[in-house]
């Protein structure tokens, strides 16, 4: 095609110039001057045709380099080929038009998806704050200025501290910012303002792109969430405290009674025993529920000391001996000497003793319970519970920490469990500030362990 532009713009200069060539010649008088001039259209001529080539390919050069571009782009239509009757630029019209309306098809696009993303935001019922690199607040959805008590101007091109004026929160997403990790982070904050809120935030890294770095902060209004459970907490207490009175009379009367020598028949003992056997077990879980509700509502104030884990677990095993071999299950310390942790002593004891009655409790017959310990590299001690008992269902394992819940109902009631063990166990290791992590394989054992801090001291015994 660009050979025939050329071709045909030549001709077309070259042609023009003959025909102007001979009008003069007509217009002219004969004679030697006619020769004269005769000859002089036939030089002109002979020089128009390859004048005429030379300035239609300076002429048309642009054009041919725009169009070889455009073809090498929109090679689909070359393939489609020519219809008839089509000019010599239609390709490269229609390829003009391709590149105007591109654009807009995607500029259509990237709105409609702007508009998709930015009603997802307004409607949800989670806060969203994206913040730049700088740390500046670049996007702030509604729910996140409804929770915040926040106006939508005042979160524009300012700091997070600026906007939120909690001081608490703003170095925490700055410690966050700084640790530079692709790790999401959680926390739960109180702001005053606009009232008495308990905010629970999610952070998490946002790249903008390979050179700036942001992070995304999700908020959840869990202030209802806490009020309920601090109802709940308060309501249990109450009703543990009310319940303690009359059945410590209760267990009192029946001691007594079984402590006579003499009873009217051997049928009457046997009842005692059972209603005061429970009366035992309902004083252990009014005992589990003060525990629990006392640890919830902060009323637990832990006595942190050096103890010698070996020692320790050692006595704590002692208490279970008894029940141990009537099963004919051993009892192994793996603890080393020279471990110690700093911790509460009572909680340590009540951690080990939950831990330590259930995995006896369910390890059948001939079976084994370890206790291991080890230092780790952030300066805590993982101490470990394993047992070769009959193990927890992986669809129970999630729920295993959850108040009241039990595996297997029927014979957690006969085992005289009160569901509480567990999560009494993680509630101490929490405030301790560790953490409680459990592994088990049903039919063939459980593995518990958590984290306590290393002692900084002597150890006591």
């Amino acid at each position: 095609m660009k050979g025939r532009l050329i071709s045909r713009l030549g001709v077309c200069l070259g042609s023009m110039t003959l025909i102007g060539m001979a009008t003069m010649w007509l217009l002219t008088s004969s004679g030697a001057a006619g020769v004269i001039l005769w000859a002089g259209v036939l030089v002109v001529a002979g020089l128009g045709f390859p004048l005429g080539m030379w300035l239609g390919r300076r002429l048309l050069m642009p054009v041919h380099e725009i169009d070889t571009r455009v073809e090498r782009l929109l090679q689909d239509w070359r393939e489609q080929g020519r219809t008839a009757g089509e000019g010599e630029l239609s390709g490269l019209r229609k390829a003009l038009d391709y590149i105007t309306a591109y654009p807009l098809t995607k500029v259509e696009v990237l709105e409609s998806e702007r508009a998709k993303g930015t009603a997802i935001l307004e409607n949800m019922t989670e806060g969203v704050i994206a913040l730049d690199g700088q740390g500046y607040v670049i996007l702030m959805n509604p729910a996140a200025q409804r929770i915040l008590g926040v106006a939508h101007d005042q979160a524009e091109r300012r700091t997070l501290l600026e906007v939120v004026r909690d001081k608490g929160l703003a170095e925490w997403v700055e410690m966050c910012q700084a640790l530079d990790t692709a790790e999401p982070y959680k926390r739960e904050i109180e702001s005053h303002f606009p009232s008495l809120r308990i905010i629970e935030v999610n952070a998490m890294p946002m790249p903008f792109s390979l050179e700036r770095r942001g992070f995304l902060l999700v908020l959840h209004d869990i202030s209802e969430l806490r009020r309920l459970e601090a109802v709940r907490a308060e309501f249990v207490a109450n009703v543990s405290h009310e319940l303690r009175t009359p059945l410590t009379a209760i267990k009192g009367y029946l001691e007594t009674v079984l402590d006579e020598t003499r009873l009217e028949s051997d049928t009457h003992r046997r009842f005692l025993e059972v209603a005061n056997s429970h009366a035992e077990r309902m004083g252990r879980l009014i005992d589990d529920l003060l525990n629990l509700s006392d640890i919830e509502t902060g009323k637990v104030v832990l006595d942190p000391m050096p103890i010698s884990l070996g020692t320790f677990v050692h006595d704590v095993s002692a208490m279970f001996e008894k029940d141990a071999a009537k099963k004919d299950v051993k009892l192994v310390n793996r603890v080393p000497p020279d471990l110690s942790v700093q911790a509460d002593r009572d909680r340590l004891s009540q951690i080990l003793v939950n831990l330590v009655d259930n995995a006896v409790k369910y390890t059948p017959k001939g079976g084994t319970v370890s206790f291991l310990a080890a230092k780790t590299a952030t300066h805590q001690v993982r101490i470990t519970v394993k047992d070769t008992g009959q193990g927890i269902p992986p669809n129970d394992l999630p729920r295993i920490t959850e108040r009241f819940y039990r595996v297997e109902k029927a014979r957690s009631r006969v085992e005289g469990g009160t569901g509480l063990g567990l999560a009494i166990v993680k509630h101490l290791v929490q405030l301790h500030g560790g953490t409680l992590h459990i592994e088990s394989e049903y039919g063939k054992g459980t593995t518990i362990e958590f984290l306590l801090p290393a002692a900084q001291l002597q150890p006591t015994g």
